[in-house]
């Protein structure tokens, strides 16, 4: 019988292997290696460099979440932090592994539901999903928040005192990656009692929110005095600083309020509206929490999650174990920042992808049940993992991002950075910032009064104007030089199309005289030769 275990162990061990291999394959194939981090990531990377470069927390940037940074600055102080590009491929590279290693814990969850060879299947099903591995590549804080989140619930489900302790030591970790997993305390504090009964129950269980609090006070307290130059009012009067996890639910508690009770702000794109404000911010959660649920489902998880709704419908079987409550109540309480995010126009699917836990275990429960009732379940499989594997890899071919034009922008925005200090909106212009950051690296930028990282150039938006002259007249103000043209904004269509027309444009560069796949083109304007065609 030890014999058999032991096998069927390292079976497991190099099947789950082998998953590991494929999703850190398939993740570092799309790796955009000449390409900065331009995203939210950018700011996680910042705070991580100077962490490391003033060996402290830094002073005076209000952040939302800094564990992501705290685990970077980590990996950075042993690097060589001369060249940024390098420690951007750390923290993309971070991201990757802590992604592909969430089927570790995951395969113990689903262990709970169907056999070992569907909790493997499952593991599949995590390692190749499209979302979380694009995520994975942008370097953000969502793959170690998620492989907390998971290994939480794998933890919890285990029932150990050790597994119990360390499910809050997860939780408390997960709290200083993202704040809203600070919301976990409420459904696993109600399973514990549920589960656990009895007059030692209590003591552990103030034990373990002992062991949670030793770990989120310490760091708190080092937020709130990196920022105790920022003061703010809240239900308990005038505070300065802010520990980055109650104060953040505070403020977005308030920033509700605001836009449910509040009147109409005429400068809000979404919050300008003359209806009902609380019909109007239920709209917008309940509408974009649906349409974002449904596209988690894409592209091959629809269905499995239609087959296990049907089989479901036929046996009609009511009722959910403890285990099932657990993972149901822990997700639907993350759920709650998908509803304000939406509420406040939001459109982003990444608020919802805490639900594909509970996708995989549908998706293989439905699967097993199918299987037992088909004599070659074998092929059952076989036929289910290439056919997800082929709807992956077309859903990251239409999804991923332009690594050419990315790494062409990033260029275009290194000779931006040089000519001028303003300039108009274009398409990929969000790498300006690295552009910027690697120009005048090891410089780094500072934080605004609000404690937000400062931005060293104006960015007019094009958006607002009908054609280039009312643009240039208009931006003259703001210290409008240049500008930069590339082969999408409709306002630059005449332009591209008859530039001996815009005699006061003057072009500086051409995309095409150094070999670029993509077309930018920056012109200097001539004010001098349009205010006397405009005299004329």
């Amino acid at each position: 019988m030890q014999q058999i275990e032991l096998l069927e162990k390292k079976h497991i061990i190099f099947y789950l292997g082998l998953l590991l291999i494929l999703g850190l394959g398939i993740r570092f194939y799309y790796f955009p290696y000449d390409v900065p981090i331009a995203t939210d990531g950018f700011f996680s990377f910042v705070y991580a460099v100077k962490t490391v470069f003033e060996v402290s927390l830094p002073v005076g940037y209000t952040v939302t979440n800094t564990g992501w940074s705290n685990f970077l600055s980590l990996f950075f102080m042993f690097s060589d932090t001369s060249q940024p590009l390098h420690l951007m491929h750390i923290q993309r590279s971070l991201s990757i592994v802590l992604s592909s290693l969430t089927i570790i814990p995951a395969f113990f969850i689903f262990k709970r539901f169907v056999n070992v060879k569907f909790a493997i299947f499952g593991c599949f099903l995590l390692a190749v999903e499209p979302r979380l591995l694009l995520i994975s590549l942008e370097g953000i804080n969502f793959s170690l928040f998620f492989f907390l989140f998971v290994s939480a619930i794998a933890l919890f489900l285990n029932k150990t005192n050790v597994s119990l302790f360390l499910t809050f030591v997860c939780i408390a970790c997960a709290s200083l990656v993202r704040y809203e997993a600070i919301l976990l305390i409420i459904p696993f504090s109600i399973m514990f009692f549920v589960k656990f009964k009895g007059k030692k129950t209590i003591w552990k269980f103030l034990g373990i929110i002992f062991v949670l609090t030793i770990i989120l006070v310490p760091i708190s307290i080092l937020r709130i005095q990196a920022t105790e130059e920022y003061c703010y009012d809240s239900v308990f009067g005038v505070n300065c600083g802010k520990d980055g996890t109650i104060s953040n639910l505070l403020d977005r508690l308030a920033s509700v309020n605001d836009k449910v009770v509040g009147i109409p702000d005429k400068d809000d794109p979404i919050y300008n509206t003359n209806s009902s404000m609380i019909e109007h911010f239920l709209f917008l959660s309940v509408s974009y929490l649906v349409k974002f649920l449904g596209l988690v489902l894409v592209p091959f998880f629809i269905f499995f999650v239609i087959l296990r709704i049907v089989l479901f419908i036929r046996k009609r079987k009511l009722g959910l174990n403890f285990d099932q409550k657990v993972i149901l109540s822990t997700t639907c309480i993350m759920l709650l920042p998908a509803i304000y995010a939406y509420g406040r126009g939001i459109e982003e699917v990444k608020y919802v992808l805490i639900i594909i836990p509970i996708v995989c275990i549908l998706s293989i429960s439905g699967l097993k049940l199918v299987s037992d009732k088909i004599s070659k379940n074998r092929n059952l499989l076989i036929i289910s993992i290439v056919a997800v594997l082929i709807l992956s890899i077309m859903f990251i071919e239409s999804e991923k991002r332009d690594v050419v034009h990315n790494y062409e922008s990033l260029l275009i925005g290194q000779e931006i950075i040089k000519k001028t200090s303003t300039i108009n909106s274009f398409n990929q212009d969000g790498y300006m910032k690295a552009a910027s950051l690697i120009n005048s690296w090891p410089e780094l930028p500072n934080h605004n009064e609000k404690g937000k990282l400062e931005q060293e150039f104006i960015k007019i938006r094009t958006s607002n104007y009908d054609n280039v002259l009312d643009l240039i007249i208009d931006s003259k103000k703001y210290g409008l030089k240049y500008l930069v043209i590339d082969q999408d904004d409709e306002i630059f269509y005449e332009l591209r199309k008859n530039p001996t027309n815009y005699p006061y444009l003057d072009k500086k560069f051409d995309s095409k005289d150094y070999g670029y796949t993509n077309n930018f083109k920056i012109y200097e304007i001539n004010y001098r030769i349009l205010e006397n065609g405009k005299d004329g």
